[in-house]
């Protein structure tokens, strides 16, 4: 009974302090004045809300150019909020296109937490100076986030909510006189509820349930090596100085608070190594069943193996990387790890991802990353030896590799959750995109061109990607100055083409790359002709187990090949090596 009464005291520390910045001392010897204190707080009501909307001006046309805030106006958010907007989408250049039926542009998403069920929010909307909506989605997308600055003016967020519909548009009108909104979906979430079915170890751990005592507060730089277990809270952007190695142990679950990142900087190192018993989790700080995609920054480790340009990191706090190899030394080592709810927008089309690795030598294996807002595993330059990796329930691209990364990677699973699970995908949220340049690169039309070898040239085997029909996404997509070989892959449910190859405008090296032994979905058509091929019409994989239910069911997605795909079309899983250690509930 103690132990327990201890485990749920520290579930309870982490999520209160997931919102707040406040780390007061308090009597070393006693600590059931902060028990209480706790217990108080946690036990207030409070209703997460994801909201997915259309910005469109005061005679509908939808604003691709814009932002959507909200704001407090009766006192009903929860505390600790703070940056509750976003930017809308641009997905088609033509005005016309833009209005069609299907279409994403004008798109945002918030997520906002309440303290009531009843009250009212300010709604605000801007444009961008400078761009309209006949402007190029390719010059939209790249404008900086102090462009959007042209107040369209204020309106008001009627909050009137049904737990009994907790999907009613109709619970949250809008009024506004310079802007419209159509309200696409809500789906609204009630803190403690939290319906898992058998969960595994993996969720086990990174919910916090395998913890005792309170969690290590990590902010600002670490200067010197630490060994972390037990359980880590991450406040604001968290840097490990060159020289620092973080050696992580089995069992240790790291949670980011909102906002929250770790940058691993060139010359430091991350050593964490899990088992499939004890993994190790980065996760959420935010309370169970209210953890969403984007609620932190994840991970960022930048070392000195070299990329085709230099350039600097995504991120309020950009860091340089690249050019020229320095030290090739391996400085990311990771098995049995779960990185998931990471990827937070701090600028238009700039999110951080839930695996960010520049220019560095890396050893993945067994590593999942989970429901990020942006890409999975994305790596600019670099080199990597990956194998048994798992990218589930993501809105952006599962495998993202750019910048003359080379490596092996063997055994990948990309699978993509329904909308319905909450988020907002991205306009083109593919399996993998991979290209080998920059425009900014200076690369000429072949690989050999400047001092470095300017593709991204990996060696990819045994692949298993499966879509949710999301508008705008594609299997492969393989750009400019890719030129690695993929073998053994398997593609299904995908809105577009099952392997694309695409090359910008310019001067850049052509897509070289090759696909052999390609299983893909009938009618989705591959303009790259794979050496050896077959379609299929269902499932490919086992079971997707309660996907359907957001993984909230009773069952965990069964990845292994069908039989009648085996041998040359085996796909990412053979064996269940993902079994037990994975997570699966989307929120």
């Amino acid at each position: 009974m103690k132990n327990s009464f201890k485990k749920s005291m520290v579930l309870l520390f982490i999520a209160m302090m997931g919102f707040t910045m406040i780390n007061c001392p308090g009597k070393k010897d006693d600590n059931t004045a902060l028990f209480l204190g706790l217990a108080a707080l946690l036990n207030q009501p409070e209703y997460t809300v994801v909201m997915t909307g259309t910005l469109k001006t005061s005679g509908g046309l939808p604003i691709k150019d814009g932002k959507v805030t909200i704001a407090d106006s009766s006192g009903i958010l929860s505390s600790g909020q703070s940056a509750l907007s976003d930017f809308t989408t641009c997905q088609t250049n033509s005005y016309v296109a833009a209005a069609g039926a299907g279409a994403l542009d004008g798109e945002f998403v918030i997520s906002f937490r309440l303290t009531s069920l009843t009250g009212n929010l300010t709604m605000s909307a801007v444009e961008a100076v400078g761009a309209d909506n006949t402007t190029a989605c390719t010059t939209v997308t790249n404008l900086s986030s102090s462009a959007f600055t042209n107040s369209l003016g204020d309106g008001t967020l009627g909050v009137n909510i049904d737990l009994s519909n907790r999907t009613n548009v109709n619970a949250f009108p809008i009024t506004a006189a310079g802007y419209s909104v159509t309200v696409k979906s809500v789906n609204v979430f009630v803190k403690g509820e939290y319906p898992i079915v058998s969960p595994t170890v993996g969720e086990n751990v990174c919910d916090g349930r395998r913890l005792l005592g309170g969690p290590a507060i990590k902010t600002g730089s670490i200067t010197g090596s630490e060994t972390w277990s037990g359980g880590i809270l991450l406040q604001g952007t968290v840097f490990v100085e060159s020289g620092a190695t973080i050696t992580v142990t089995p069992g240790t679950a790291i949670f980011g608070q909102r906002g929250s990142s770790i940058f691993f900087k060139q010359g430091s190192k991350l050593v964490s190594n899990g088992t499939a018993a004890d993994p190790i989790c980065w996760s959420s700080a935010a309370s169970l069943g209210s953890r969403f995609p984007g609620d932190w920054g994840g991970i960022v480790v930048i070392g000195t193996s070299g990329a085709s340009r230099a350039s600097n990191t995504e991120g309020t706090t950009p860091q340089g990387y690249g050019g020229a190899i320095g030290s090739d030394v391996e400085n990311l080592n990771m098995s049995y790890n779960i990185i998931e709810f990471a990827g937070n927008e701090v600028a238009p089309g700039d999110e951080l991802n839930n695996m960010s690795i520049y220019a560095s030598k890396s050893v993945l294996s067994f590593v999942q990353v989970h429901r990020g807002l942006d890409d999975g595993f994305e790596a600019w330059g670099g080199s990597g030896t990956w194998s048994n990796l798992l990218a589930t329930g993501g809105l952006d691209d599962d495998f993202d590799l750019d910048e003359a990364f080379t490596g092996t990677m063997t055994n990948l699973i990309g699978h993509k959750y329904p909308s319905s699970c909450g988020g907002s995908f991205s306009t083109d949220p593919h399996g993998f995109e991979m290209d080998g340049t920059d425009a900014t690169s200076g690369a000429g039309s072949s690989c050999a061109s400047g001092s470095l070898n300017r593709c991204t040239n990996p060696t990819i085997t045994n692949v298993t990607l499966i879509g949710a029909g999301i508008a705008g996404g594609q299997g492969m997509r393989l750009r400019e100055g890719f030129a690695g070989t993929i073998n053994r892959a398997i593609v299904f449910g995908f809105a577009d083409a099952a392997a694309v190859s695409t090359t910008t405008s310019g001067t850049y090296p052509a897509v070289s790359g090759t696909i052999a032994n390609l299983a893909y979905e009938n009618g989705k058509t591959t303009a790259i002709t794979p050496t050896g091929s077959t379609t299929i019409t269902t499932t490919p994989i086992t079971s997707d187990g309660s996907t359907s239910n957001c993984g909230f069911g009773d069952t965990k997605p069964d990845y292994r090949t069908i039989s009648s795909l085996s041998g040359t079309y085996v796909g990412g899983a053979s064996t269940e090596w993902y079994k037990d250690w994975a997570v699966f509930r989307a929120r």
